[in-house]
């Protein structure tokens, strides 16, 4: 499905992004893709979105005439060619926990480490106030609020919660590939890559 770079594709078959959401959150969280049709596009590396009617039908009527309905629908995230194998966006992260009524691969940050996440730092130990399992060392992870708002994605330095108590205070715990001041940080002059891996 990956082009040569330069030339986007999108195409709305494939099962990529269940094998992805079902590897990460469980089986259960694919019912919070239900009623959603992934729509892949990709230019070296591959984006997924969600549609729902009608914009699949807009979308379906754009490829047929040969335009790329690229950034369509509700962004869900990054497929790689290496790990992390899927970036999930903080949207479809925050509809899954919504969905499952519980935060999994996550961690949430004190209201300080939010703020020292939204300039593109990574999670201290110092910062954390919870932690959700399964975690596994260079996965991805989400970093939460204390309003279970999904801040930042990461890449768990940890393997286990219990690995915690063994670090120092100003240990990475997450590498942050991902948080929402990106989209700040932009303004009108180019902007640093998305992800950070």
């Amino acid at each position: 499905m990956r082009p040569r770079e330069g030339v986007v594709r999108c195409e709305l078959s494939g099962e990529e992004l269940h094998r992805h959401v079902e590897r990460l959150y469980g089986k259960e969280a694919l019912e919070a893709l239900v009623g959603y049709t992934p729509l892949y596009c990709s230019d070296g590396f591959t984006e997924v979105y969600l549609l729902r009617q009608p914009l699949l039908e807009a979308v379906s009527l754009l490829m047929m005439s040969g335009k790329v309905p690229y950034y369509s629908g509700l962004y869900a995230g990054r497929i790689r060619d290496r790990k992390p194998l899927f970036i999930p966006s903080h949207l479809l992260a925050e509809k899954i926990y919504e969905h499952i009524g519980r935060s999994v691969r996550a961690f949430t940050a004190s209201e300080q480490g939010i703020k020292v996440l939204m300039y593109g730092k990574d999670l201290l130990k110092e910062s954390v106030i919870s932690c959700y399992e399964p975690l596994e060392a260079g996965e991805v992870v989400s970093i939460l609020g204390t309003d279970g708002r999904v801040y930042a994605i990461g890449l768990s330095e940890i393997s286990k919660c219990s690995e915690l108590g063994k670090l120092g205070k100003t240990q990475v715990i997450a590498q942050t590939i991902f948080d929402l001041g990106w989209y700040l940080r932009g303004g009108t002059i180019p902007r640093e890559p998305k992800y950070r891996v």
